[in-house]
């Protein structure tokens, strides 16, 4: 029987080792995953710095864009101005040619009644 209990203890004692090795890569295992998740950890956190900078570059483009949409309205209201100053130059620069035309035409009539003058007085 002290043969057969010796045999039991081993067996039992070649488990408990098969157990320890089994619960010590279960603990380098969690070990690991440890290393992994607090590496997931860091990425997270990376990422979410990242995004948070996105969102103030993000918040800074719209403000941007807001400043040049105003800008591009007062200079869309701006070549509006532009646009009537010139038509009302041309209009006035066609009325200044008629003008001209009228005393241009005025003075060819003055130069002739003068020319006509002298000849009566040369007569």
């Amino acid at each position: 029987m002290d043969g057969e209990l010796r045999a039991l203890l081993n067996a039992v004692l070649e488990r408990l080792d098969v157990q320890g090795a089994y619960i010590e890569q279960m603990r380098m295992d969690i070990v690991k995953l440890q290393g992994s998740v607090k590496q997931l950890e860091d990425k997270v956190d990376r990422l979410q710095s990242d995004v948070d900078a996105m969102k103030k570059d993000m918040d800074a483009m719209k403000k941007d864009m807001d400043a040049m949409k105003k800008d591009m309205d007062a200079m869309k209201k701006d070549m509006l101005g532009v646009k009537k100053d010139v038509a009302a130059l041309k209009e006035g620069q066609v009325r200044q040619e008629k003008i001209m035309e009228r005393l241009a035409i005025r003075s060819i009539e003055q130069e002739a009644e003068i020319d006509e003058l002298r000849k009566e007085i040369s007569a």
